[in-house]
């Protein structure tokens, strides 16, 4: 009967097998965008539609 816990693994054996997994970065300048939401505008010169009621109703007890 064997009474050990776990077979132990070299990592280093298996840095050989594996192959890389992307290629190296390109350095050089980035530009970060944010996106901070969506702005609807009338472009035919119209005044603003009311808004609709958001659905939500008082309950009835």
């Amino acid at each position: 009967m064997e009474t050990s816990m776990a077979d132990v693994i070299r990592i280093e054996d298996r840095k050989v097998q594996m192959p890389p997994r992307r290629p190296p970065a390109i350095s050089g300048g980035a530009k970060v965008l944010l996106f901070t939401g969506i702005r609807y505008e009338r472009l035919d010169g119209r005044d603003p539609q009311p808004t609709a009621p958001d659905g939500r109703r008082i309950k009835k007890q």
